[in-house]
């Protein structure tokens, strides 16, 4: 995954622990397995800016954050230990997202965290933040959760054909562009 700040600094993370950072827009890139707490080496699947932080997710439920004092990636404790392939969130709160429908949320910056239930046993792949604010998630499986709390709690959208998941993004006026394994469909949400 990649995620920038600004025009100049951004990071990217990957298998075995990857975590590289550039200040330069990309032209140079530096290694920061050192200033990382994965000592496992663990697959990094999500990097993301949240507010005025910036989270890592990946394998065996390692969650990290930039320690900006300490300029290093510091883990968090997670109440699940598998595999987590995103983190989104607003200035309220930050949701990780994963294997079997597994989610956790924090509402105070990463220090503590809690489960949310999402009534779904697949694989969340994908989140957005709608032009409304709320969080969407999409699955493997074609399934749509909405959050109108700012991530406490998700309820299924219903959709006319749904779409196994790897991407999802924002198309505005109660919508989202799902792509999956089986092609890219605009979805209307209620």
């Amino acid at each position: 995954d990649v995620c920038f700040l600004d025009a100049q600094t951004g990071y990217v993370v990957g298998a075995f622990g990857l975590v590289l950072r550039t200040r330069d827009a990309g032209r140079h890139w530096e290694p920061l397995l050192h200033a990382t707490d994965n000592p496992k080496a663990l697959h990094l699947y999500a990097v993301a800016r949240v507010g005025n932080d910036v989270f890592i997710v990946g394998e065996q439920g390692l969650a990290l954050k930039l320690d900006r004092n300490g300029d290093r990636f510091v883990a968090m404790t997670l109440p699940y230990a598998g595999t987590l392939f995103g983190v989104i969130g607003n200035e309220r709160a930050v949701v990780a997202y994963g294997l079997r429908g597994n989610v956790v949320r924090s509402s105070d910056g990463g220090r503590t965290w809690a489960s949310v239930a999402t009534g779904v046993n697949v694989g969340l792949t994908a989140a957005t933040i709608d032009e409304r604010g709320r969080i969407v998630l999409v699955s493997q499986a074609g399934h749509v959760l909405v959050s109108n709390d700012d991530g406490a709690s998700f309820a299924a959208a219903k959709v006319e054909r749904p779409l196994p998941a790897a991407a999802v993004v924002g198309a505005g006026t109660g919508a989202v562009i799902v792509a999956g394994p089986r092609g890219v469909a605009t979805l209307r949400l209620s």
